[in-house]
C-alpha cells in the first residue's frame, strides 16, 4: 500500500533505506514517525508500546563491524531489539517519491505547482521542485517562510534588500548540490538546509537568493504524507514525533 501510494523510487547507491532492524513478519499495530532516531524516541517508544519506527533518515548507514554496548549507537540497538521494536527507513527512495518530501514541502511553501528541480530518473523523478508564488520582497518572504516552516531561526543570502521574488526553487534536507539547477531555471530564491560559506557565496554571484532554513525544518512535514497512508488502515495506531535531535541553541 505504501508504495502504491506514495510511488517511492528506487534508493540511491549509497543509501541504506529499508529495514534496518527487525522482522518483516512481525505483526504491527503501533507505529510512530520521526526524521531521525535517538536514544530518547526509543525510549518513547518503548513506554507507548510502539512496534515500529519509521524514519526518513536511516540509522545504519556505513557497514557495523560490532555492536559495542557501551557506546551510543550500541546502547540504542540493544534497547530496540531487547523490547522487540521495528526499525524501518525510507530516505532517498522517499526523498523522491511523488508524494514524498519535495510534494509537502511545496504544499507548506504554498506552492500550488512545480517542476522537479534535479531529475534522476528515466521517470522524470529526482529531488526539490521549483514553481512560482504571488511577487514579494525578499525580506518579507523570507519572514513568511521562517512562520511557514515553524523554524526558530532561519538564514537569508541575499546581496539586494529589495529584490522581489516570485520564481521559487526548494529541496528538504540538505540541498545545496542543487544550486547550479537553480541558478540554471532562474529561480529568484532557493529555499532548502545545509549552505556553506562558499555555497552561498557561489549563489550570489550568480543572482540567487538563498534561505537556509535548516536540514529538519525543510523536512519534517514530509512525514505527514506517509501518517496519511498509514492511518487508512483500521488496525493501525500511528503517531507522528516532530522532534529534532539536533538541538541547535541562538546566543
Amino acid at each position: 500500500m505504501l508504495k502504491e501510494k506514495l510511488e517511492l523510487k528506487s534508493q540511491e547507491s549509497w543509501d541504506n533505506s529499508g529495514l534496518q532492524i527487525g522482522d518483516y513478519n512481525n505483526d504491527i499495530n503501533n507505529i510512530m514517525l520521526t526524521v531521525d532516531i535517538d536514544l530518547n524516541a526509543v525510549e518513547y517508544a518503548i513506554n507507548n508500546k510502539i512496534e515500529l519506527i519509521i524514519t526518513h533518515h536511516p540509522f545504519l548507514f556505513s557497514c557495523l563491524k560490532s555492536i559495542d554496548f557501551s557506546t551510543y549507537e550500541g546502547k540504542l540497538i540493544r534497547r530496540i531489539i531487547k523490547n522487540d521494536i521495528n526499525l524501518y527507513s525510507m530516505h532517498t527512495n522517499y526523498d523522491m517519491a511523488e508524494f514524498g518530501v519535495s510534494y509537502q514541502l511545496s504544499k507548506v511553501l504554498n506552492i500550488d505547482s512545480y517542476e522537479i528541480l534535479h531529475i534522476v530518473n528515466p521517470d522524470g523523478s529526482g529531488y526539490g521542485g521549483i514553481g512560482y508564488t504571488e511577487p514579494v520582497n525578499i525580506l518579507e518572504y523570507a519572514k513568511e517562510v521562517k512562520k511557514l516552516l515553524k523554524a526558530d531561526h532561519i538564514k537569508l543570502y541575499c546581496n539586494n534588500d529589495d529584490k522581489i521574488v516570485s520564481k521559487t526553487a526548494f529541496c528538504g534536507g540538505s540541498g545545496s548540490d542543487f544550486i547550479k539547477d537553480a541558478i540554471s531555471k532562474e529561480a529568484d530564491v532557493y529555499i532548502t538546509g545545509d549552505i556553506k560559506y562558499h555555497q552561498a557565496q557561489f549563489a550570489l554571484q550568480n543572482n540567487l537568493c538563498v534561505i537556509d532554513a535548516g536540514h529538519y525544518n525543510t523536512e519534517y512535514q514530509s512525514l505527514q504524507s506517509i501518517k496519511n497512508v498509514l492511518d487508512e488502515v483500521e488496525e493501525l495506531n500511528v503517531m507522528l514525533m516532530e522532534v529534532n535531535t539536533v538541538r541547535e541553541i541562538i546566543l
